[in-house]
This record gives structure tokens, sequence and C-alpha cells, in this order.
């Protein structure tokens, strides 16, 4: 009985040391738009410019960047990243420090809304959900908030959907 209680009490104390260091881990990260800074630039030949900085000890995953228009998704150009085996999602392209990305022009019309979307991680910790985010194609303005516009709300009216961001 004695050997059991033993057993009991270092898984106990084991538990508590990973919830503690996991909770540091989790606590020390930064939110997702100080460790991916995006910014976005008209180029007349190529469309979007999406460009991010990317905080030191994060990472971006290359494969995890898209962009839609009205639902439909938009050609999005990347160049090569580096190659880690990652655990989660195997052999994969990565972007450290910065990223840039071209999204096609040919299909852009000067008003709209693109939605783009990516996901990163901090080295050897916390991944994030993937982030969304709005670029309004009249002020080139980058938003948090992406315009919905559902079936029975009217034809007039735009319903707000806020993306929750992970941090």
């Amino acid at each position: 009985m004695k050997y059991v209680r033993s057993i009991r009490f270092v898984t106990l104390v084991l538990f508590a040391l990973g919830l503690t260091a996991a909770a540091a881990f989790t606590a020390s990260a930064k939110p997702a738009d100080q460790a991916f800074r995006l910014s976005v630039l008209l180029d007349e030949e190529d469309g979007l410019e999406l460009h991010w900085s990317v905080a030191p000890g994060y990472f971006l995953y290359r494969d995890k960047i898209s962009a839609t228009l009205n639902g439909k998704p938009l050609k999005v150009k990347t160049a090569r990243g580096e190659i880690k085996d990652d655990p989660a999602f195997g052999p994969t392209e990565l972007y450290h420090r910065e990223a840039t990305a071209h999204v096609d022009g040919k299909d852009l019309p000067e008003l709209g809304e693109v939605l783009v979307t990516y996901q990163g991680c901090r080295e050897n910790a916390v991944c994030y959900s993937p982030i969304t985010k709005s670029i309004d194609l009249a002020t080139f303005c980058i938003s948090d908030e992406v315009l919905v516009s559902y079936q029975g709300c009217g034809e007039n009216i735009i319903c707000h959907s806020p993306i929750t961001k992970s941090e």
C-alpha cells in the first residue's frame, strides 16, 4: 500500500510540474498580431504583395498561406521556405524572420474584400490557430473583422463576424 501511495504522489508532482511548464510556455507567447505582422502593398503588375514580419523564435507555415475572394480561392505565389520535419505535419516548409506572398491581380476587382489566412507557431512551443485577416481592396486596410453576407440578412445589409484570435 505504501508503494501505491508513493507512485500516486510522484505522479501528482510530475503532473503539476508539467502543467506549470506548459502554462509558462503559453503565457510567454506573443499575441498573433505581434508574432506575425502582416502588411500589404499594391503591385501594379502582380496584384497584392503580402508581407509578414515574423518575430524571432516564431515561424509561418508556407502551405497554410491562402487567400479568397467571395469564397473562391485566389492564386497565391510564395517562395520556397526552409524545410523542417514537423512532428504534427511531417516535412513542411517554414518562413523565419519574414515571408512574402503575391496574390494574382487579374482576378481582383477594384472594390471588394480579400480574406487572407495563415498559420504559424512559436518554436518548440505553441502553434496558433489559423489567422484570417480581411483586406479592403479600395483602401488596402487590414482588419480582424471579416465582413460576411448571410442569406436572410437582406441585400444591402452586411453582417459582421469577428475573427477570434488565439494567443
